[in-house]
């Protein structure tokens, strides 16, 4: 499987010219079979939103199935959202089938510091999606600082771990060291997708990478610029490295001595 990482630099409250910018790279990359995008992709990071500036969840997954299906190419990307049917928002990480599958991820550590929310409502379970003989976890950006919430586990076991951000410059130092510490310790890939540019608020330099379970990038964007990078996740060898260093079998196993 071909997996793509899109290191965007996202238009502020553009959708129409970010949505431009998704079909472009999906156009440029035709053998790829999942293309990865940041956290509200469409959007920026916009925590409290304003009547009018994002999506409702239904024209997001009808543009995202259009998509997929026309490019014969799976999605997964964060959005801002707007949820009809109980009156909130949600920042969406969704996961778009070329077949016509949709699934989704409600963030569940939300950014308090920069009150995010305010202006969305948490999720409260863990998604796992398995496509293609792979298992993939959907996380958001602030996730990633909560191992517990990231931990394979019997009850959500995964391959490979995804996690779409807009992770400022100011901690990038945080991000780089994460994102490899979640892949080891969880012996699993994990892709890290985030953008560049700036908001109204931040710088971002990006960092977007694919871990391998060892702690090395087997794939990586250049900082602070635009781009794609791919890789493919040799499934056999982490089947083999997971039997022969079984540590997630020996999970919390202690005993306390007085």
């Amino acid at each position: 499987m071909n997996i793509s990482l899109f290191q965007q630099d996202i238009c502020w409250l553009d959708p129409e010219a970010n949505y431009s910018k998704i079909e472009k790279v999906l156009q440029d990359n035709p053998d790829t079979d999942l293309l990865v995008m940041p956290e509200m992709c469409a959007t920026g990071f916009i925590t409290i939103p304003q009547p009018g500036q994002i999506e409702t969840s239904a024209r997001v997954e009808a543009r995202l199935g259009a998509l997929a299906k026309k490019y014969n190419t799976a999605l997964c990307g964060s959005f801002a959202v707007e949820i009809a049917a109980n009156e909130t928002n949600a920042n969406r990480c969704y996961f778009v089938t070329p077949e016509g599958d949709l699934h989704h991820y409600d963030k569940h550590h939300l950014f308090r510091p920069g009150l995010e929310d305010k202006g969305y409502t948490a999720g409260d379970r863990q998604v796992v999606v398995e496509w293609r003989g792979l298992r993939f976890m959907l996380t958001i950006c602030f996730d990633l600082r909560f191992p517990i919430w990231n931990r394979f586990s019997a009850d959500a076991p995964y391959d490979i771990l995804i996690c779409v951000a807009n992770w400022p410059a100011a901690r990038q130092l945080a991000w780089d060291t994460l994102i490899r510490a979640r892949a080891i310790e969880n012996q699993a890939y994990c892709i890290g997708v985030n953008r560049v540019g700036h908001d109204t608020m931040c710088d971002y330099r990006g960092g977007t990478c694919a871990i391998h379970p060892y702690g090395h990038a087997v794939a990586t964007c250049p900082d602070n610029v635009e781009s794609v990078c791919t890789f493919s996740p040799d499934m056999e060898k982490l089947a083999s490295y997971r039997q022969k260093f079984p540590t997630l079998a020996d999970e919390d196993r202690f005993e306390l001595k007085n």
